[in-house]
């Protein structure tokens, strides 16, 4: 990402002159200080780190000034960071658990701690973290990072999504791009008729987009999953409204159909048909007004409005996600990972963390540590607040997605009303409900 007022092409350039060879997984450990004369060499305790690469070469860029300053604060302990793949990085991990080889702690995603705690791999940091340590979260973000009320990957990183409009587009359609506002279903469904006239999609909805359907589902004042995981409410009026909206929005060929067939590989290469500048509004994350325009400079980039059905519900801008530190529950330095993690999760390492990856930080104090592009802070002020969490976010995501994307297809090509497609999938989804948490 590009966000941030020192970009990592300009920081590659102030460096180049320090920068080691790059590799692709990388390890970075932070040179041990010299011991006094006369001294016995200081004893170390060593950490293995897994994480995953922001920039063209994160361990130079970002974890060696970071680890030279928690080396001076605590010179006891050595923290070796390896700047994995993103590809397989899940099954890499399962399969290092499983041998006995998982690292003290990794770079964990919020969609995926129901599985790592499923797996046995995580620990939980309750008793762990002081409240201290936690205190720059809002709940949101705690609750991105917990189950079952337990927090189990303090995040370092936010993914700030919201809905952004092509003003160029708005224009010729008639809007005033500095005003206009598309914030109910009403005056979405508005905008996709005159964008139609002009043979232009809406948006792009994705049969596989498991985050996008909560969110439809939220702007409906509804939510997928019960509280106590004991049932699903598929066949309740929110669910049954959102995805009635999707195949609204596709029979009027409002969205691009394409994205309604085939599998997630599939659908992998297809067109971007924002990028192209055929799209009027898009979900896009809070670097996107520098990346978007950088990619296409003729793309007049508006950052657009949280969204709900109708103006008596409260409008949702997405889903909280974003990256967390996670112990593994078999690693045998968990003192020396905690006071990793401890001060890495500090506000001015959050913040500078993010300054040097070009990513978002989390948290309220954090943010006086970091530069972003104006537009980028504009972006995180407005979508932030509205973000929501909690069950729907931290159920049976990946499970979901496999059972759902099919049925919504199958409602979309007019195979199965709405009500038979999440008939079908609440059946499933219920049985998985039982499996899982009894």
């Amino acid at each position: 990402m590009t966000q941030s007022v020192l970009s990592r092409r300009q920081f590659l350039q102030l460096s180049a002159g320090v920068t080691a060879t790059s590799f692709l997984a990388a390890c970075v450990a932070p040179a041990a200080p010299a011991a006094d004369s006369g001294d016995a060499a200081m004893a170390t305790t060593t950490i293995d780190i897994w994480a995953y690469p922001r920039t063209e070469n994160d361990g130079d860029i970002v974890y060696a000034p970071l680890n030279e300053g928690f080396h001076a604060a605590h010179p006891d302990i050595m923290a070796q960071v390896e700047v994995q793949p993103w590809g397989g990085r899940r099954e890499k991990l399962y399969a290092a658990a499983a041998a006995g080889e998982a690292p003290d702690i990794w770079d964990a995603t919020t969609d995926t701690v129901p599985a790592y705690i499923t797996k046995g791999v995580i620990l939980g940091l309750d008793d762990l973290l002081s409240a201290d340590v936690l205190a720059d979260y809002t709940g949101a973000e705690i609750d991105a990072a917990s189950m079952d009320g337990v927090l189990y990957m303090p995040l370092f990183e936010a993914e700030v999504n919201g809905i952004a409009y092509n003003g160029g587009l708005l224009s010729e359609l008639g809007y005033d791009p500095a005003t206009a506002a598309f914030g109910t279903w009403d005056e979405l469904y508005a905008l996709a008729e005159k964008a139609a006239e002009n043979n232009w999609y809406l948006e792009n909805l994705s049969t596989f987009n498991w985050g996008e359907f909560l969110v439809t589902v939220h702007e409906a004042g509804g939510q997928v999953y019960a509280d106590d995981r004991t049932t699903s409410n598929f066949l309740e009026q929110p669910v049954i409204d959102a995805l009635t909206r999707w195949v609204t929005e596709y029979d009027n060929g409002w969205v691009p159909l394409e994205y309604a067939i085939g599998s997630v590989d599939e659908q992998g290469g297809l067109p971007d048909y924002w990028s192209s500048l055929e799209q009027v509004t898009g979900r896009r994350e809070d670097a996107a007004c520098v990346q978007d325009v950088e990619a296409n400079p003729d793309l007049e980039f508006v950052i657009g409005h949280p969204r709900s059905m109708d103006s008596s519900i409260t409008a949702v801008s997405g889903i909280v996600s974003g990256q967390g530190w996670a112990i593994t529950s078999q690693s045998d330095a968990v003192d020396a990972a905690v006071t990793w993690v401890t001060y890495m999760l500090a506000p001015e390492q959050v913040g500078t963390r993010a300054n040097l990856a070009g990513t978002t930080p989390v948290g309220n104090q954090a943010r006086e540590f970091w530069s972003p592009a104006p537009c980028t802070a504009e972006y995180v002020d407005r979508f932030g607040p509205l973000l929501f969490a909690g069950v729907d976010t931290n159920t049976l995501w990946q499970e979901s997605k496999v059972v759902a994307g099919p049925q919504f297809q199958a409602a979309i090509l007019g195979q199965a009303t709405v009500e038979e497609a999440l008939e079908t999938i609440k059946t499933e989804i219920d049985a998985l409900l039982l499996e899982q948490y009894g």
